[in-house]
């Protein structure tokens, strides 16, 4: 053969495969193909029992009553209290009082075990009271922060003064001139440089 010839052979196209069946069929939704599952019918033992359970006569739910409400408390009525704060050097008090039989309490402990039974800072903190003639007529209930034992006491001494005028103004005269609401304003005088303490000198030595 020549080659011409073998050329033309090669370029006769080939022909189509006849399309198969799966092509060819319709395509089927997927709903039409799931089975309609028949309903489940209930057995007779089933069904017997179900009526013989509906024939029974149920019995009423018991109505629960309502509970009445609890009678209130007659609570007993709150003392008044009277409010007053101080200060003294660092330290910062608040105290409150109100009518009772002389209790002292600071920051919850008694005024006695509080100051260790130093009659100095026991004079200083009963001052107001004995001022204005109403020892053992209030109790005390006192909160002091801050600096020490003492400042703490003055700073006490003050807003105990302040309540006394809040709980009586008339007393408030004996208070201002014994000098009792007015805040000690005295702070230790800070050390200088070049001195031994704010105001000594180092000793001079010529040689």
């Amino acid at each position: 053969m020549k080659k011409a010839e073998i050329k033309k052979e090669k370029k006769e196209p080939k022909k189509k495969a006849a399309p198969s069946a799966k092509k060819t069929a319709p395509k089927v939704k997927k709903e039409a193909q799931k089975e309609i599952k028949p309903k489940k019918v209930l057995k007779p033992e089933a069904a017997s029992i179900i009526e013989a359970a509906k024939a029974i006569p149920q019995e009423k739910t018991p109505v629960i009553e309502e509970r009445k409400a609890a009678p209130e408390k007659k609570r007993p009525p709150k003392t008044e209290q009277y409010h007053g704060t101080g200060g003294r050097k660092t330290s910062g008090a608040r105290v409150w009082i109100s009518k009772g039989s002389g209790n002292y309490l600071i920051n919850g402990r008694p005024l006695e075990n509080y100051i260790c039974g130093r009659k100095l800072l026991y004079k200083m903190a009963m001052e107001p009271f004995v001022m204005t003639d109403t020892l053992g007529k209030f109790d005390v209930h006192a909160d002091a922060q801050g600096g020490g034992l003492c400042s703490q006491i003055g700073a006490v001494r003050q807003a105990v003064s302040q309540a006394i005028t809040r709980a009586n103004p008339e007393l408030r005269p004996i208070l201002r001139k014994s000098g009792l609401l007015t805040r000690d304003s005295r702070v230790k005088e800070r050390k200088k440089y070049g001195q031994k303490r704010a105001r000594k000198r180092f000793q001079y030595s010529k040689r």
